[in-house]
């Protein structure tokens, strides 16, 4: 995310062959403070999910275009309208946690369009995956790819009662 600083300039200097001022772009990192707060004990194994958080998406893109669905706690479906793409265009690939869904496919298409309005470039998407998040399978039906996401907590991350002796 850009943040401009403003300034504020007056009727003489909007005359004058040079501004006095200018603006300037930082990057802000919507975390950063957030991270502070979890570096407390009392959140252990947060720092790990901010700092993924912050590189996982560092440029994003509109293309495709997506929806996440969550059906309850444990079940995401991720849709991308990819009309246009056979499965064989398609791959996706979980990486640590990342999900990944890229198309590279040369464009081998000759034809003279009067308008082009099918995208057929080449893309890539990419998810991060919680804890315990296991993609458990793709399919591709009438231009929408649906990739079903379920959250799988062993036995020792499951809530146990802890007997007082």
């Amino acid at each position: 995310m850009t943040h401009l600083k403003p300034y504020e300039l007056d009727f003489k200097e909007i005359h004058n062959s040079k501004p006095k001022k200018t603006m300037t772009a930082t990057q802000y990192n919507p975390f950063s403070t957030i991270e502070t707060w979890f570096s407390d004990p009392f959140f252990l194994g947060f720092n790990d999910q901010f700092y993924r958080w912050n590189t996982n998406k560092t440029t994003t893109s509109s293309f495709p275009p997506y929806n996440v669905k969550k059906i309850d706690e444990d079940n995401y479906i991720v849709e991308l309208a990819v009309a246009g793409y056979d499965r064989e265009d398609i791959d996706v690939t979980v990486e640590k946690d990342t999900l990944i869904i890229k198309s590279e496919r040369e464009n081998d298409d000759k034809a003279d369009y009067l308008h082009k309005g099918i995208a057929g470039r080449n893309f890539t998407q990419t998810f991060t995956l919680g804890e315990y998040m296991i993609v458990k399978s793709a399919s591709l039906d009438n231009g929408l790819l649906t990739v079903k996401i379920e959250r799988e907590l062993p036995e020792s991350a499951k809530p146990r009662q802890i007997k007082i002796k």
